[in-house]
């Protein structure tokens, strides 16, 4: 049986436009990138979207007009999605539901972005997590476990990906 479509190793999906946009956030200051893990470990801690006055108080000696413009920076560079005075998502995770739960250790539900960032939670938090969604095309329900070195026990599932669409956009907005 041959298949309608190609499979590519991640490799594969990479482009020169792609490595510049991660090389241009690696110029990112070291508090930026402070900011970035306390919201990350917040997602993780409460379920919802992030208020950025509430991120401020989890850093102690930064006030929230300092904590705020580190925010702008982070979505400047597409890392985080900030509307209303409060994070909306920051890779892997979203404040708000979407098709990929995620359940961590002692039941807790968050939702990821995107298929991509829900398979790679374990390995972020060094945990195996399930993560329950549906085939976007027969709409069939799916639940994964998956360890931090990979999915487990669901060898007849794959994860498509589309064709990215102009890296001037944000990618939640562009895939």
């Amino acid at each position: 049986m041959s298949r309608a479509f190609e499979l590519k190793p991640a490799e594969a999906l990479l482009d020169a436009q792609f490595i510049a946009k991660w090389q241009d956030r690696r110029t990112l200051d070291p508090f930026a990138w402070t900011v970035l893990e306390c919201i990350l470990k917040r997602f993780v801690a409460v379920e919802g979207p992030l208020r950025i006055e509430a991120v401020a108080e989890h850093l102690p000696g930064h006030g929230f007009a300092e904590v705020s413009a580190a925010v702008a920076r982070l979505e400047e560079k597409d890392l985080v999605l900030a509307r209303d005075g409060q994070v909306v998502l920051a890779y892997p995770f979203s404040g708000v539901p979407t098709a990929f739960a995620v359940l961590l250790t002692g039941g807790r539900r968050r939702y990821a972005v995107c298929a991509i960032d829900a398979l790679g939670v374990p390995a972020l938090l060094g945990e195996p997590v399930v993560i329950r969604s549906h085939c976007h095309h027969c709409r069939e329900p799916l639940e994964i476990t998956a360890h931090p070195d990979g999915p487990v026990g669901s060898p007849g599932v794959m994860v498509w990906v589309g064709e990215r669409g102009d890296l001037r956009d944000k990618a939640f907005d562009s895939l």
